[in-house]
């Protein structure tokens, strides 16, 4: 049972989409896909040959705004120093790398272009996920109608890659459900917009988190589902996929929203307060005591992320970056407003990587490595989750080391020195002008974290509600 090989499912169980429409189109003279013009909005043109040469090796890049290289663009991205290093390293070979990372897009979305991509001969999928998964509002009701007997097969069912038994398993105790207790309003809410419909693009968004356990754990086990998934797609079609463990910036970057841990007691809230304070009193006189009173609160308010952020900080200006470390690693997992990867996530996408047998590129080490006590911040990450120009090239540098491990590539002498020098003239066609829109970028990006989007949602939709989203 263990080596059978389904079809592969592309069905998502929990979501859907009002319209799936192609990434790539023809060009008009019939030798180009080119990026379709109504996916510029959230993607930047890219094309590359109908047909494709016999020298060339393809590189599919997929993931969300990092991949794209935000707040930039593909010109400062990792998969522009990467096609650069190639071919640098092996001139012989015609490197085609090809960026399909959009803006806001979390794995679900993903599939419906790795499946369109695989039609387009690549030789090599890399993907980049997990920043986005808690953007978009969707109920996830059909999974608390799975029974847990059915649920908990599910799970490990997708590692012994049976995922399309299970599936039928799972849809038919959805559909046996549905029959006394799913309505069509929230069937409705699992039909998702064309494009991104992310909750911080409205006016109030970041007043729609709120913390919710069992939505949280929901869109853990989507996600999980939608790696494999991908991974099995890649798998059935013969192509080598790799996975991508980003970084996030934990040093430099609060919680976006924090809130008390669930029950807490106004005595407890009080007491917080003047354990804060005191600390902050003491801090430039006693800062070991101002650590031990922070501690005490958050013995107190173990779920407020921002009480885990500013006891991480005082540890990092103390020096003890183990400790400093687990607390804004935790800061970053309770943070009501998820945009960095949370650890449950990540350990998705490792424990998919050793179930599968798929190499993963070790970038949030690589930028641990660059960091003081490990804890990477604004030296290599420009807001909370998108690398530096020179974070891209080092994720470029371990990519290209395991393409080198893979055999991939074999590369010539003294690659290294053409690699730099191809960098300098490649940095050199950047214009003021292509610097300026990145940080302008930057500075709406920065607003819409702090939930200060103008955009209105219109009447017509649902509004944001937490409470019928199970958030």
């Amino acid at each position: 049972m263990m080596d059978w090989q389904p079809r592969v499912e592309l069905h998502d169980p929990f979501v859907d989409f009002q319209n799936v429409r192609p990434l790539f189109v023809p060009s008009e003279d019939q030798r180009n896909w080119v990026m379709a013009a109504n996916r510029i909005e959230y993607f930047q043109p890219e094309s590359f040959a109908i047909s494709k040469q016999p020298s060339e090796f393809r590189i599919v890049c997929l993931g969300g705004s990092t991949v794209q290289g935000r707040p930039y663009s593909i010109e400062t991205s990792f998969t522009t120093w990467l096609q650069l290093s190639l071919q640098a390293a092996d001139p012989a070979t015609q490197w085609e790398v090809i960026n399909c990372g959009g803006v806001s897009y979390a794995s679900y979305r993903l599939v419906p272009i790795l499946e369109e991509m695989l039609q387009h001969e690549p030789d090599l999928i890399v993907l980049a996920t997990g920043h986005n998964e808690f953007l978009e509002d969707r109920s996830y009701a059909g999974i608390k109608q799975v029974p847990d007997s059915i649920a908990g097969a599910y799970q490990r069912m997708t590692r012994l890659r049976v995922t399309q038994w299970v599936q039928q398993l799972v849809a038919s105790s959805r559909r046996d459900s549905s029959n006394q207790e799913k309505t069509s309003d929230s069937e409705a809410q699992n039909i998702l917009a064309t494009e991104v419909d992310a909750l911080l693009d409205y006016q109030g968004g970041l007043a729609a988190y709120h913390r919710d356990a069992n939505w949280s754990q929901a869109v853990v086990t989507h996600f999980r589902h939608n790696l494999h998934r991908m991974i099995q797609m890649a798998d059935a079609a013969a192509v080598p996929i790799v996975l991508v463990d980003l970084p996030v910036n934990l040093r430099d970057c609060p919680p976006f929203k924090s809130q008390d841990t669930g029950g807490i007691s106004d005595a407890d809230q009080r007491r917080c307060q003047q354990l804060i304070a005191e600390a902050r009193d003491m801090f430039t006189r006693d800062r070991q005591q101002a650590i031990k009173k922070l501690e005490l609160a958050v013995a107190i308010n173990p779920q407020h992320a921002g009480l885990h952020y500013q006891l991480g900080l005082l540890l990092l200006d103390n020096k003890q970056f183990e400790r400093a470390k687990k607390h804004l690693q935790i800061a970053n997992d309770e943070d009501i407003c998820p945009l960095r990867i949370v650890t449950a996530n990540r350990n998705v996408l490792r424990q998919a990587a050793q179930d599968r047998d798929v190499p993963i590129v070790a970038a949030r080490q690589r930028f641990e490595s660059l960091s003081l006590g490990g804890i990477p911040g604004d030296n290599v990450l420009l807001d909370h989750v998108h690398p530096t120009i020179p974070g891209h090239q080092a994720i470029a540098s371990e990519i290209m080391e395991m393409l080198i491990s893979m055999q991939i590539v074999s590369p010539r002498d003294n690659w290294q020195t053409t690699r730099e020098q191809s960098f300098a003239r490649h940095w050199e066609t950047l214009t003021p002008v292509y610097f300026e829109r990145g940080k302008q970028r930057l500075e709406g990006l920065q607003m819409w974290t702090e939930g200060r989007s103008k955009k209105i949602r219109n009447a017509s939709t649902n509004a944001v509600d937490t409470s019928s989203a199970g958030r």
